[in-house]
């Protein structure tokens, strides 16, 4: 279901003409709705940010809505120059590399990682594959970080020169950049000792269908879509309270199929939680 056939819709179950300004608000309340009662795994997202080293925030995306996980790793590039066959490279920089890091970049051999690290001469445990020239990157494993709230990290980590890897992290609030503004930033604790890239996997509010025309919801579960934006728009009229409540109950019913979707099959396989089997006499 797209906008057009949705706003179709709701004038002919509601038997009423509404200004689109009005229509518009009925939608955007009923996918607000929607979107805060289940988190389906289509609605989620995954973007890389960095933290810098003495910088405690982290600024959230703009489409933030809540969070799944947050996770750093080390993330470290330079220059280096090596010969093909051998497990040695020679790094211009050998700052923030550590044994067991992956490597990558022009020459370097598939799934190679530090063994060893003497100046800036890095053994690995590949041969080049080629000739080494250019950048190579250095990335550690992934660490997810714990949600606690912002006084745990306040009073665990109080001094931010006492810097180290992260453990921690809470949402901290909005920005403050000559102004407030409504966008989220992240603290982490303790304080970065070092640069590293930040994973957030998080929960996101999508494009209106009022603007982008076509959604996953629209497409996907239009039952849920279209009552709850009945049920607006009879609020709105004032209408019968007999049609509001059928209009309610059908919502309940879609919204319950969307949670089952969302909080159920999306988080669960058959393998370790069984398929659902209905008893039978």
């Amino acid at each position: 279901m797209n906008y057009t056939e949705l706003v179709t819709q709701v004038g002919d179950y509601c038997e009423n003409s509404f200004p689109t300004d009005n229509m518009n608000v009925f939608i955007r309340q009923a996918e607000q709705r929607i979107y805060n009662t289940a988190q389906p795994a289509n609605l989620r997202k995954n973007v890389t940010g960095s933290l810098s080293s003495g910088n405690k925030y982290l600024a959230a995306p703009g489409d933030f809505l809540s969070v799944y996980s947050l996770a750093i790793y080390p993330y470290n590039t330079t220059t280096a120059t090596g010969t093909s066959g051998q497990k040695t490279i020679v790094v211009a920089s050998a700052t923030g590399i550590a044994v067991g890091q992956q490597v990558t970049g022009t020459g370097i051999g598939t799934n190679s990682v530090v063994r060893s690290i003497a100046g800036t001469t890095i053994t690995l445990t590949v041969a080049n594959s080629n000739t080494v020239s250019g950048s190579v990157v250095f990335q550690g494993d992934y660490l997810y970080l714990l949600n606690k709230d912002v006084n745990f990290i306040r009073e665990a980590y109080p001094l931010s020169a006492f810097a180290s890897e992260p453990k921690h992290y809470a949402i901290f609030g909005p920005t403050v950049l000559g102004g407030i503004t409504n966008e989220l930033t992240f603290i982490v604790g303790p304080t970065p000792d070092s640069s590293y890239n930040a994973e957030l996997h998080y929960n996101y509010y999508p494009e209106s269908i009022v603007t982008a025309g076509t959604t996953w919801l629209g497409d996907n579960f239009d039952s849920v879509l279209l009552y709850g934006t009945i049920c607006e728009a009879l609020v709105y009229m004032k209408g019968d309270q007999g049609m509001l409540t059928v209009a309610q109950e059908r919502y309940v019913q879609a919204i319950a199929l969307y949670k089952n979707l969302s909080d159920g099959k999306q988080r669960a396989d058959a393998y370790r939680d069984g398929q659902v089997r209905t008893a039978v006499a």
